[in-house]
């Protein structure tokens, strides 16, 4: 049953026409200096990005139920309904879309709740020990 849930949602949202976006690895990096995140992180966020979602504002993971270009889990920190609610106080399919606003506000709060209880925020991503940890300037070359 939930994993309808899930491709009903899915599809209500694709079906009403909400536009999404594959950005470039280097328009991924401005989009999050121009929101603020720190510079030294920058380059694990892009890593992050890349490996979770290919950078794909669209990508669903029907398996573990984490949506966006970040992957936000509906396990802890968004609705899979039309109310918003859980750690991010939001709804999974909001990020869905081109404005990745909200999912890096999201991202943050993640990032600062893991942080507190484990001393490493990137730890709430899976790919982040398996390749984001250690240095991942290439991802930010260039740019």
């Amino acid at each position: 049953m939930k994993l309808t849930l899930k491709y009903f949602l899915l599809l209500f949202v694709l079906w009403n026409g909400v536009e999404a976006k594959i950005f470039g690895r280097c328009e991924f990096v401005a989009k999050l200096r121009s929101l603020g995140i720190p510079g030294n992180q920058l380059a694990t966020w892009t890593c992050i990005a890349n490996f979770e979602s290919h950078f794909d504002t669209k990508a669903v993971n029907s398996q573990t139920g984490d949506y966006g270009i970040l992957q936000i889990s509906e396990i802890y920190w968004c609705s899979n309904s039309n109310t918003p609610g859980k750690g991010c106080h939001a709804t999974c399919s909001q990020f869905l879309n081109d404005d990745i606003n909200d999912d890096v506000a999201c991202a943050r709060h993640v990032f600062d709740e893991t942080q507190r209880w484990s001393g490493n925020g990137f730890t709430a991503w899976t790919t982040y020990d398996r390749y984001c940890k250690g240095n991942v300037d290439s991802f930010i070359a260039n740019c």
